[in-house]
């Protein structure tokens, strides 16, 4: 985040602009994937991912005079809004069948349902798209091409690890069973 942050001063200068939203933005979205990270709960990962990825629309599209920067934050939003209904789909279905949210109590309750099995699919799909894991990573250029460079370092870094870290504690949690 620093490099980041030291590297994003030389482009901000460049576009000649002089806003504090840009280091508040990209503390807003490593605090939504601390949040995400250190969740144990569906409703508290799912509120970590979106003030994460909010920060990262507004990022992506951070040069508005750029019409490629404009469309970049345009695709991450539409696609990262269908990712997110998808997540949010598998986490009702897993809250419907195993009437808990609390991954150690999904642990506990997990039984061999296929609505359960579906609602993992649906998170894993949901969290593919986030990390742009193929066939879900479509998206990745069009965004990174349109972003700043210092944007696109972060992209392409930060959100990966907190998704996978996320990933693994999702399927070595409540699914360790499966």
């Amino acid at each position: 985040t620093l490099f980041v942050l030291l590297t994003s001063s030389q482009y901000l200068k460049s576009i000649k602009i002089y806003n504090v939203e840009y280091p508040i933005l990209i503390l807003s979205s490593i605090l939504g994937m601390m949040v995400m990270v250190s969740s144990n709960d569906l409703i508290v990962f799912y509120i970590g991912l979106e003030l994460q990825s909010l920060a990262l629309y507004v990022l992506a599209s951070f040069n508005r005079d750029n019409e490629l920067s404009s469309e970049s934050g345009l695709k991450y939003f539409v696609l990262s809004a269908l990712s997110s209904g998808l997540l949010l789909y598998g986490c009702s279905l897993i809250y419907g069948f195993s009437n808990s949210t609390n991954f150690n109590e999904i642990s506990q309750n997990f039984n061999f349902e296929y609505g359960v099995i579906f609602g993992m699919v649906f998170v894993i799909v949901g969290l593919a798209f986030k990390i742009s894991a193929v066939p879900f990573h479509m998206w990745a250029p069009d965004v990174y091409q349109g972003s700043p460079t210092s944007v696109t370092v972060l992209f392409a870094i930060l959100p990966k690890i907190a998704a996978l870290t996320v990933f693994i504690k999702f399927l070595y949690g409540p699914f360790i069973n499966l």
